[in-house]
């Protein structure tokens, strides 16, 4: 084992061993009181974690005619994530989605594009809503209750500015895909692990809390309060629950299968999600089931969307840098 790898396990494993004793001594002040454990998210400024983000989208839609479109849509998005700055409660991590593994699947035909080994990206507006933020670095200031503050990145703002100035001489629908697959909202559903999820204060097994969650499925955005709890504290692992639904908030998107920018009229998403954090304040996986649907209005015509979205980020590695 070399040096650096040696002071990170003696680091890692002091983190562990101090966060247990606090729990055990913060236990002692009354027999009868419910233990109490400290649910925060930790950035240690110089400490890298690698993860594996997989999504899987399964959607059919049903238009006003009875006719039913149907397709599947598998990415996976190879993500490293780096702490820069840690003060006073104040994280700064920079998150990087690495690399892009894309496969969507619809009228017996499939597209697929791996970043590894393609040299340039598909001719499909789809894809583009993953392309959008590959490979372009952006940093997330994040309090100690797990909330966003900020959002900013160079290449992201770079592109923005791009499309803005451009905006004139690009089809509607593709500017829209572009400007979408660079706002907060993407980059921060790809990005933020906590989501809100992990409270930043000392709560006890069995309890429950409300906060605000936000997910972008599909391309629409849900958004509004829920109920998360900490269910499980085994193994110097805890495991935090959330069941619970959102509304569509109101907004302009683009759908596969319709040439034109379609607008939301209504729809909600049944949240179901499993937070596993270690006790040195590592977010170790994110499970996430969604089941969303919305109805949406394209010039005349409306139609109705069920979908099925389960994401997951793994942690599969962790090291200075």
């Amino acid at each position: 084992m070399n040096s650096t790898l040696l002071a990170l396990t003696v680091s890692l494993g002091l983190c562990i061993t101090s966060g247990a004793f606090a729990q055990r001594t913060g236990s002692t002040t009354s027999s009868s009181a419910p233990r109490k454990y400290e649910l925060q998210a930790k950035y240690n400024s110089g400490i890298a974690q690698s993860y594996l983000i997989e999504e899987n989208t399964v959607a059919e839609r049903t238009h006003s005619d009875s006719a039913k479109k149907q397709y599947n849509r598998n990415v996976k998005y190879y993500t490293t994530i780096r702490c820069i700055e840690s003060q006073n409660g104040m994280s700064t991590i920079v998150v990087t989605l690495d690399s892009l593994q894309y496969k969507f699947s619809a009228d017996g035909k499939d597209v697929l594009y791996d970043s590894q080994t393609d040299i340039t990206p598909k001719n499909f507006a789809d894809l583009n809503n993953y392309i959008g933020p590959l490979n372009r670095p952006y940093n997330l200031t994040m309090n100690p209750y797990g909330e966003v503050s900020k959002v900013e990145g160079e290449q992201v703002d770079f592109w923005r500015d791009y499309l803005n100035e451009n905006k004139e001489g690009l089809d509607s629908v593709i500017y829209l895909i572009w400007m979408q697959s660079l706002d907060n909202d993407n980059l921060m559903h790809f990005g933020d692990l906590q989501k809100r999820i992990i409270p930043g204060k000392a709560v006890a097994l069995d309890s429950t809390w409300m906060h605000e969650l936000t997910l972008r499925l599909d391309g629409v955005i849900y958004t509004g309060k829920v109920s998360s709890k900490l269910d499980k504290y085994t193994g110097g692992l805890f495991v935090i629950t959330t069941a619970d639904t959102i509304k569509a908030a109101q907004q302009r998107f683009h759908v596969y299968g319709v040439p034109d920018i379609s607008n939301l009229v209504d729809g909600a998403c049944v949240v179901k999600s499993s937070t596993t954090m270690s006790t040195a304040g590592t977010i170790n996986e994110v499970e996430c089931e969604a089941r969303s649907w919305y109805k949406a209005k394209v010039m005349n015509e409306e139609f109705t969307q069920r979908v099925v979205t389960t994401t997951t980020w793994k942690l599969t590695g962790q090291y200075q840098w």
